[in-house]
């Protein structure tokens, strides 16, 4: 099983990012980053888990919180296979570069 920290994700997202996770799903900045705050604080590996609860601490609906959820571990994703394939590249560049000579 994969340990995801939400915590950690919402914070290297930053704000200007979630309020554009945020933005389409009719939330306000301010909104944004209390939802996003509120699934971080709430998520232990059930995301129903923590959107119910989220849902009660914010008075968001469970819809949007779903989709917010389901952005922030998406956008999560994308960061970390951007960083993976960073790191590869880089791999490859000084294998190939001993490998040559250079």
């Amino acid at each position: 099983m994969l340990n995801i920290d939400l915590g950690k994700i919402v914070t290297a997202l930053g704000e200007d990012t979630i309020a554009d996770i945020g933005a389409p799903l009719g939330l306000s900045k301010e909104l944004s980053l209390k939802a996003a705050r509120s699934l971080a604080e709430n998520f232990h590996g059930n995301s129903d888990e923590a959107i119910a609860a989220a849902a009660k601490e914010t008075g968001i609906g469970k819809e949007v919180l779903e989709a917010m959820i389901t952005k922030l571990l998406d956008e999560a994703k994308n960061t970390a296979v951007d960083h993976v394939k960073e790191q590869a590249a880089s791999a490859a560049k000084n294998m190939f570069g001993k490998f040559f000579g250079r």
